[in-house]
């Protein structure tokens, strides 16, 4: 398995990717995962590792930037604000880790999908609303909010949200509001709640002892673990 760093930019914002795949591979369909506010730390690659021994190149983008890795004090919320009252400025992020893992040889440029994780997977949302060229995009305990909705038949990716129905940073009224966004943007949905899942039910972005709003729920990771493979098999077939 070949494991690398990958330097890109965001204008003038130096970023470190990683780059997961089995060795020689060339022009394997391609998953671009987007992580937590954790950014890319071991456990979000380890992540990328096991989508790599499914047979897929798969990049890890870097959001905050190069050697930028937040970790308590820092709050969650104080990491990722200013992108999400930005939104723009997080698809031009965004937008600069999918260019740099087209770029890689060891992708299919043109069959890509994307899994995001809390933030990241606001920021999958945010690529499928702004048309990016995407198979598919898996949205994992991620903030649904959208101050730029989709447009009407703009979303050429699948989507689907795999929701905690205990997550507070996402609450019921935001899922009912985005399922109001996707029918009118005609597109192409699915969204899977799961009972007594709190935010970060992965374990991305969770840090420590399972917190009143987050933690890992083994159960939710393994089925939401399983439904994201599935959904990468139909969105490449």
């Amino acid at each position: 398995m070949m494991r690398t760093r990958v330097s890109y930019l965001d204008e003038q914002q130096p970023l470190d990717g990683y780059l997961a795949a089995a060795d020689s591979a060339r022009n394997l369909p391609g998953v671009l995962v987007v992580p937590s506010w954790l950014n890319v730390n071991e456990s979000i690659c380890r992540r990328a590792d096991r989508l790599a021994e499914l047979g897929y190149a798969v990049f890890v983008a870097d959001l905050f930037g190069a050697g930028v890795r937040p970790v308590p004090p820092q709050s969650p919320m104080t990491v990722v604000g200013p992108f999400l009252d930005d939104r723009l400025r997080f698809r031009r992020r965004l937008w600069a880790g999918l260019r740099a893992f087209q770029q890689r040889p060891e992708c299919n440029a043109g069959c890509i999908a994307a899994i995001g994780y809390c933030i990241g997977g606001c920021g999958v949302l945010e690529l499928a609303r702004a048309a990016a060229p995407l198979r598919g995009v898996v949205s994992l305990h991620g903030i649904l909010s959208a101050p730029i909705p989709a447009k009407a038949r703009a979303v050429q990716a699948k989507v689907l949200v795999l929701h905690g129905d205990a997550d507070p940073v996402a609450p019921a009224e935001s899922v009912i509001d985005f399922q109001k966004e996707m029918r009118l943007a005609q597109a192409n949905w699915q969204i899977n709640i799961y009972g007594d899942a709190k935010h970060s039910f992965t374990g991305e972005g969770a840090v420590g002892d399972r917190t009143p709003e987050a933690g890992l729920h083994p159960q939710t990771e393994a089925r939401s673990w399983q439904t994201s493979v599935e959904f990468l098999r139909e969105v490449f077939k």
